[in-house]
């Protein structure tokens, strides 16, 4: 079982006659036999390399049609799609190219000098190819890469297990590497799609970042393992996307809370712009009631909620449009395969209506957290993934999010892990004593990371400063919008750091 095989059975019966992927900022379109083609010449390319089947090959570029031919041709050769975020910063790369172990990096030639500083601690690197016009010494322009190289390529649904290493933030520090499997992703992705109605008619338009499971997979693998269309934007602008909508006539809206919000601020000579719209849906984040009711009653279209996780490929549990009622609580119950309870702080399972920690079972989880055996057992004990999301299940199997047992930030459907913040801030400026971050609401991306800092004896530092600190040493998304100095934090009784204290009350 491989993924690439879904675009090479699709090319067969589509030939040049159906849209697999469109691309709205060039205009270009791929039919699904232009875009196996595609992916074949690159597979080709990337064997022409001396690579073997798991070896792990990490793709830091745009979330543009390139990322999506990259990826499905490391699928095929049965080698290991490493995802790294473009927004990332030299002190994140390096700790996904070591620990990976990467041997081939494919980057925009934009982030060529970043890597260049790093390339020498990354042992295991042994080729890194350029998308774009620069040429760098020691470096493979992708041109050259697939210039002559064959468009047939058979793949092997056999050649290996693992598909991708996700990276994901954690809650101890540095991100892990989630490994998933070709089987899990690809029974995940059915289950997801066919809820969500999926078909070959369906015509989605993503602005979502490709680096991320949850793009990806509402992106790429549901499309084209339905035979459908992708229409792909690099950013989201909420007039942009309108008018890809209305120009493709698609068919499928999906985004993050952040995004509808947007399209409720939109003037109201807009109201009929998703007319040929089916249904929307939601994921990376709690959508607050109002907006959802507020955009339905608007553009008349329903929007359901999608909740899921890296580690379970991605979905967990997603409204079901076919449902007799309404649920604006509830992100859903659980995808066929998926089994889901709460427990308390001793895994002892709850009854239905109390609230505790979501479990998650099921074929769709993740091999492990690659070369971290201890942090896996601890979070699948019992066989189960412990997620750390807070919530409960009600009589009808539908799961309603309360609340994260760890302190993760949701920043308009990214997730952003205080530890890691604060880990690069107290290494990057020996003037902090401590620091704690946390989320503080915000009307538009639902949470933004705040600061509270502790100066060292002596020390002074402004606000702006520790802001300017953090854009310059993480992606700006994750970097503090403020900053509270305080002369200590609040502790708890074991002596801990009291951030719920620090969210209600504003660290005053």
């Amino acid at each position: 079982m491989n993924l690439a095989e879904c675009v090479e059975t699709h090319a067969l019966k589509f030939g040049d006659a159906k849209a697999a992927l469109i691309s709205d900022d060039s205009g270009e379109h791929w039919s699904y036999a232009g875009l196996n083609k595609q992916i074949n010449r690159i597979a080709n390319g990337l064997l022409s390399l001396g690579i073997s089947p798991g070896a792990r090959i990490a793709v830091m570029l745009r979330s543009r049609p390139e990322l999506i031919f990259c990826s499905f041709a490391i699928f095929k050769t049965g080698c290991i799609y490493v995802s790294i975020n473009s927004r990332l910063k030299e002190k994140e790369i390096k700790h996904i190219l070591k620990n990976s172990g990467a041997e081939i990096l494919i980057c925009d030639s934009s982030v060529i000098s970043l890597i260049k500083d790093i390339r020498d601690d990354c042992k295991e690197l042994k080729h890194i190819v350029l998308y774009g016009d620069i040429q760098e010494e020691g470096a493979i322009k992708f041109s050259e890469l697939i210039k002559g190289k064959s468009d047939n390529y058979k793949v092997d649904p056999n050649i290996t297990e693992i598909a991708a290493i996700m990276y994901t933030g954690g809650t101890t520090g540095a991100p892990k590497g989630v490994v998933l499997t070709h089987a899990a992703i690809i029974g995940n992705s059915l289950a997801g799609s066919k809820r969500l109605l999926f078909d070959e008619n369906t015509i989605i338009v993503i602005a979502m970042p490709m680096f991320h499971i949850g793009g990806m997979a509402a992106g790429a693998f549901y499309c084209f393992l339905n035979g459908a269309t992708m229409v792909q934007q690099e950013f989201f602008n909420a007039e942009k996307y309108i008018e890809a909508f209305k120009k493709y006539r698609a068919t499928v809206i999906y985004g993050v809370p952040t995004f509808y919000y947007s399209f409720n601020s939109l003037p109201e000579s807009r109201t009929k712009d998703f007319s040929s719209a089916t249904l929307g849906f939601s994921g990376a984040g709690v959508f607050a009631a109002s907006v959802r009711k507020s955009f339905e009653e608007r553009f008349g279209v329903k929007v359901y909620q999608y909740y899921g996780l890296t580690e379970n490929s991605p979905g967990v549990t997603v409204e079901d449009p076919l449902a007799p009622e309404r649920n604006y609580e509830s992100v859903g119950a659980a995808l066929p395969g998926v089994e889901i309870k709460i427990v308390d702080e001793n895994d002892n399972e709850l009854p239905i209506g109390e609230h505790g920690e979501l479990c998650v079972r099921g074929p769709y989880l993740m091999k492990e957290y690659w070369k971290n055996p201890d942090t896996t057992r601890e979070s699948m004990r019992g066989g189960w993934l412990h997620t750390g999301d807070q919530g409960l299940i009600d009589e009808k199997g539908n799961f309603y999010i309360k609340g994260r047992k760890h302190d993760m930030i949701l920043i308009g459907g990214a997730n952003v892990y205080p530890a890691e913040v604060e880990g690069i801030l107290l290494e990057a400026d020996k003037r902090i004593n401590q620091i704690a971050v946390v989320g503080v609401p915000d009307e538009r991306l639902g949470e933004v990371p705040r600061a509270f800092v502790v100066m060292g004896k002596g020390n002074k530092c402004t606000e702006n400063e520790i802001i300017e600190l953090a854009r310059a040493n993480m992606a700006h998304y994750k970097a503090p919008r403020s900053v509270v100095f305080m002369d200590s934090l609040p502790m708890t009784s074991i002596g801990k750091i009291d951030k719920k204290l620090l969210q209600d009350k504003g660290g005053c």
